[in-house]
């Protein structure tokens, strides 16, 4: 084995003098602008780019519309536990009813300091086959959510499940961070955490081979309400 090192690193030492670079282009390609001011182009945008990184847009028309997908969605995910935020911060009026009413259990997330009690708990939470959150904004640019976290809004029920389904009302929608940043900076003076949301989750290995879901979840639905 040491051998094998020792001629790897003399072959690159002896290509050294005789390495060669691309070109570096000069100039970078302009970057799209979503539209500033256009309701329905960032909509158009947002959900673009979405599906783009390997997310699925729902559009809602109504609270009862967003119901109905979320329910059809955890239909799909096959499981009756799940992780959530406290239904004031989905914003979706009669969801907590609805997913009582349907059978499905909310694990508690709080977990303890004492570290096998936490392991413990984590395993019982890896149970969950869907997370449901809310979000403080999409970003139409690259398709991305912006998730704050507090207490009543767990970043585990964004990071663990294999499902996520996050609920985002079409006026949280913004052309890009900058914009979301300089429009709400109020968010984050008590908030402890800032979750940026791009796509399912993505692995690959030293081959390129990608595999979806092997540090966060496998499918990301986003359900946006008008």
């Amino acid at each position: 084995m040491q051998d094998d090192r020792a001629q790897v690193l003399a072959a690159i030492r002896a290509s050294l003098p005789h390495a060669h670079l691309p070109m570096a282009r000069a100039t970078l390609p302009p970057r799209r602008k979503s539209g500033q001011g256009d309701p329905a182009q960032l909509v158009n945008d947002f959900v673009r780019e979405l599906e783009a990184v390997g997310g699925v847009g729902h559009i809602a028309r109504d609270d009862e519309a967003a119901i109905e997908i979320v329910m059809e969605l955890l239909n799909e995910s096959e499981g009756r536990e799940l992780l959530a935020w406290d239904d004031a911060d989905l914003g979706v009026r009669g969801l907590g009813e609805a997913l009582r009413a349907g059978g499905y259990t909310r694990l508690m997330i709080d977990l303890p300091h004492e570290p096998e009690a936490r392991r413990a708990h984590l395993l019982e939470l890896e149970r969950a086959s869907a997370g449901i959150t809310g979000a403080s904004a999409g970003l139409a640019d690259t398709g991305s959510l912006a998730l704050v976290t507090s207490a009543s809004r767990p970043r585990l029920a964004s990071l663990l499940p294999p499902t996520h389904i996050a609920l985002v009302h079409t006026s949280q929608l913004y052309p890009d961070m900058s914009s979301f940043l300089n429009a709400r900076a109020d968010l984050f003076h008590d908030a402890s955490n800032l979750v940026l949301v791009t796509g399912p989750s993505r692995t690959a290995d030293i081959e390129l081979t990608l595999t979806r879901g092997v540090h966060g979840p496998k499918f990301l639905h986003v359900i946006l309400l008008a």
